[in-house]
């Protein structure tokens, strides 16, 4: 069994709602699924606890498992911010890397990870913003949804045959009350008729499963690479390119991409955008100089 863990960046509310300062609509909508065999999830997510412990050792055990959370802004914040300026925008046991050398090492360790289980990572972007010009008001999370669904079940069908894939998510509200509300399979039937090679979704267990992460103690701590490779596939859709600073980890998440069978790219397969484009920006990390 494949577990997808899947976490967010960016929200769903259309571009017409945004009234402009803080908390205003996102231009894009990105579900990131970082997938691992079902027998790698122990160990994964035991070398994630030992990297906190190891780095937060004053925070990780804390009835507050915020303080030690590892996401993609708080590793851009914690590259960029020193002193003050780190208490107003990391959580607290980020404090305890307020010096570049230990940042360093400890996006070492991180980006290990990625090396180390090589998860097979989907990524499904959705450009409100193009949406807008063409006038179309399809939800954004049914997009994403659709999207992933559709490459996981292809993969299982034409290179994992035999596996069953479940989506784990930490709990959304919004995303459970579309699924229970049937929005979402009603939605996803009206997508799947624009495609020309549907696949089969059997081996993919029909909704995901959301964890309570106050309980859900281990697989809270998978849920973090998602976030981080979300927020990196923002930044490489806004750049045009790929991020190359240390804290985007794009090094270590873009050789993850799931590629086509065929034309062995990643470009509409583990990186899905939607519009879609005539042109995707490179994803392959520059060469080192």
């Amino acid at each position: 069994m494949l577990l997808f863990y899947i976490d967010e960046c960016g929200d769903t509310a259309p571009l017409e709602h945004r009234h402009g300062g803080h908390g205003s609509p996102s231009q894009v909508f990105i579900l990131a699924a970082v997938g691992i065999h079902d027998s790698s999830r122990e160990a994964l997510g035991h070398e994630i606890l030992g990297i906190k412990r190891h780095y937060f050792p004053a925070s990780v055990g804390s009835p507050d498992w915020n303080l030690s959370e590892i996401k993609g802004r708080f590793l851009t914040h914690s590259s960029r911010l020193r002193g003050h300026e780190r208490a107003r925008f990391l959580p607290e046991g980020w404090r305890e890397l307020d010096d570049p050398e230990v940042m360093e090492r400890f996006l070492n360790d991180v980006g290990q990870l990625f090396a180390k289980f090589r998860p097979l990572i989907f990524a499904a972007l959705v450009d409100k913003r193009a949406m807008a010009l063409t006038g179309e008001d399809t939800d954004p999370l049914a997009i994403a949804y659709t999207r992933l669904y559709e490459r996981v079940a292809l993969t299982l069908d034409q290179v994992n045959r035999g596996e069953g894939a479940l989506f784990v998510a930490d709990q959304q509200d919004e995303h459970e009350a579309y699924f229970r509300s049937g929005a979402m399979y009603a939605a996803r039937t009206a997508l799947e008729k624009r495609e020309h090679n549907r696949p089969h979704f059997e081996p993919v267990l029909d909704k995901p499963l959301w964890i309570d992460s106050h309980f859900g103690t281990l697989d809270r701590e998978l849920i973090q690479l998602a976030d981080i490779v979300a927020y990196s596939v923002n930044e490489w859709y806004e750049r045009g390119e790929p991020p190359m600073e240390h804290q985007y980890l794009w090094r270590s998440i873009a050789p993850c991409f799931a590629a086509h069978w065929k034309p062995q790219k990643s470009h509409g397969a583990g990186v899905m955008v939607y519009p879609e484009l005539e042109a995707y920006p490179p994803l392959d990390p520059v060469a080192e100089m």
